[in-house]
């Protein structure tokens, strides 16, 4: 029995093959130059920076701290849809078409890779042996012609050869099964080869971060023992994060500099062991992210361990004209932060440690910045390579060319951790909890109500310092029915918490946090 013609689906097949191919040989070639450069994170990367703002802050909102993975996701479907498409058009009619859109993804990757902050002209290497492998994946599948077309048909100019058998769908298929082990034998190797090769894990085991010169005392009563209650201080493991590396930094200690230049006396270049070896400060800080909503998750509070931003800034010499502390880290991000914010005797720091340990990668090993009482975007840049001392006029950072506000200081605000949303409950006593916060500060009282009534106390549990989120409880005998529980704070200096509803963008939300449940 003859085999019948190849037909769109095993084009399909053909299509799938090739963009597997050119992703399994990029990713092997990325070994060479660099994570960054691989097609996935490259195309990623930029379409992280070319994203509305209302799409990102969607992303989080919804997908959280899943929102690279999903971005991820996003690509390789793409990929896999258009390379499912332009097969099975390229093997029922002309492979130009096959090997045009070949050329245009290995443009777009080439592109993306290269115009990254941190990237060379080398970067483009995989994107383009990537689509060569593609290319020539593709032409071999398809090199019987269909419906005995001679050579010469497809490409104008080549003399004709002689007809051949049309291609069957096994043969096209057996192929794009061979490519497709191909690809994945060639990706799975250059993913651990990346792994090996750009790996700062030893680095990060050989620290040993020395004792602080100075600390803030522990403080008993710091928490309440009620479930569902957010911890003092937030494990490293279950601290948030929002940044837009698709691939975390791996930085190692050895050949960690930290240039700090612009509007300075005395420009200088200081080691990761230099930065040791100055003293060093321990501080409880709560940091939020700007993005995080009235009552969010995007918030944590931790022991940070690192040099006085304030005394490395001595040590350079700041000029007098200088207002921002312009921070780039190794990836390229950049984060504007207000000089003032880091020499008006709050703890601003270089951090190397967060909760006795050295910086996790995801928070940024082997140093960031922390600045209590601003917002990240505006304060906390991890991965932290690069310190230029500018005015706001000179230098906009990310995301304030995003329309981000320059400053931000974070804003008075407060949470119910529990009882959650949609909580169905027994009558009788329930606790109500939660955290309030407004770093630099320092909250004075938080107070409940149920169902727009009086305003009650909660009871506070201790702080360590104004620099953190307080925790609070309130007893509430509940009734049956559908009731609303809000909450508001009131920091040392009055203030008492707005109720105006604002969304993140372009300096924070503002309102107040509540939740409905049904007692029964």
């Amino acid at each position: 029995m003859t085999s019948r013609p190849a037909g769109s689906l095993a084009g399909a097949a053909a299509g799938l093959a090739g963009v597997g191919a050119f992703l399994g040989v990029a990713e092997l070639a990325a070994a060479v130059t660099g994570p960054g450069s691989a097609p996935a994170v490259a195309i990623g990367q930029a379409a992280i920076a070319r994203t509305p703002e209302w799409l990102k802050q969607f992303a989080i909102t919804h997908f959280g701290e899943n929102d690279k993975t999903v971005l991820k996701i996003t690509v390789y479907v793409a990929l896999a849809l258009a390379a499912a498409a332009v097969g099975a058009l390229g093997v029922r009619t002309r492979r130009w078409v096959a090997l045009a859109a070949t050329g245009v993804l290995a443009g777009v990757s080439s592109l993306s890779a290269t115009t990254r902050p941190d990237a060379s002209l080398a970067a483009a290497f995989p994107s383009l042996l990537g689509a060569v492998a593609a290319a020539g994946g593709f032409v071999l599948l398809t090199r019987p012609r269909q419906l005995n077309e001679p050579a010469g048909a497809e490409f104008p100019g080549l003399p004709a050869a002689p007809d051949r058998p049309p291609l069957s769908r096994r043969q096209l298929l057996v192929g794009a099964g061979s490519l497709a082990a191909f690809a994945a034998a060639t990706y799975a190797l250059g993913r651990e080869t990346l792994r090996r090769t750009y790996n700062a894990v030893s680095s990060r085991a050989a620290v040993r971060l020395p004792r602080p010169t100075s600390r803030t005392p522990d403080v008993p009563g710091t928490g309440f023992d009620v479930p569902g209650l957010a911890p003092y201080v937030t494990p490293n493991s279950e601290f948030y994060r929002v940044d837009t590396a698709l691939v975390v930094p791996q930085v190692s200690t050895e050949t960690y500099r930290l240039k700090i230049h612009g509007m300075v006396e005395r420009p200088r270049t200081f080691s990761f062991q230099e930065l040791l070896d100055m003293p060093l400060i321990e501080r409880p800080i709560t940091m939020i992210c700007v993005s995080n909503p009235v009552g969010g998750p995007y918030i944590g509070n931790a022991r940070w361990l690192g040099v006085p931003l304030a005394h490395v800034l001595d040590l350079v010499g700041v000029r007098s004209a200088a207002e921002q502390i312009f921070m780039t880290s190794s990836d390229g991000m950049t984060i504007g932060a207000d000089l003032q914010s880091a020499t008006d005797g709050r703890p601003a720091m270089l951090a190397v440690g967060m909760n006795g340990e050295p910086l996790p990668f995801e928070h940024g090993f082997p140093v960031r910045a922390v600045i209590p009482g601003v917002y990240g975007y505006a304060s906390a840049c991890k991965w932290l390579v690069d310190i230029e001392l500018t005015t706001y006029a000179a230098r906009r950072a990310y995301w304030v060319q995003r329309g981000y506000a320059p400053k931000a200081p974070i804003k008075l605000e407060s949470r119910i951790d529990t009882p959650v949303p949609f909580a169905q409950l027994r009558r009788g006593p329930v606790t109500v909890a939660g955290s309030a916060w407004h770093p630099t500060v320092g909250i004075a009282s938080v107070e409940v109500r149920v169902d727009g009534g009086s305003w009650r106390k909660a009871a506070l549990a201790e702080v360590e310092s104004a620099d953190t989120w307080r925790l609070w409880r309130w007893q509430w005998h509940a009734l049956p029915g559908t009731h609303t529980l809000e909450v508001r704070a009131i920091d040392r200096d009055g203030h008492i918490q707005s109720a105006i509803e604002k969304p993140v963008f372009p300096n924070g939300a503002s309102g107040r946090d509540s939740v409905v449940v049904t007692v029964s």
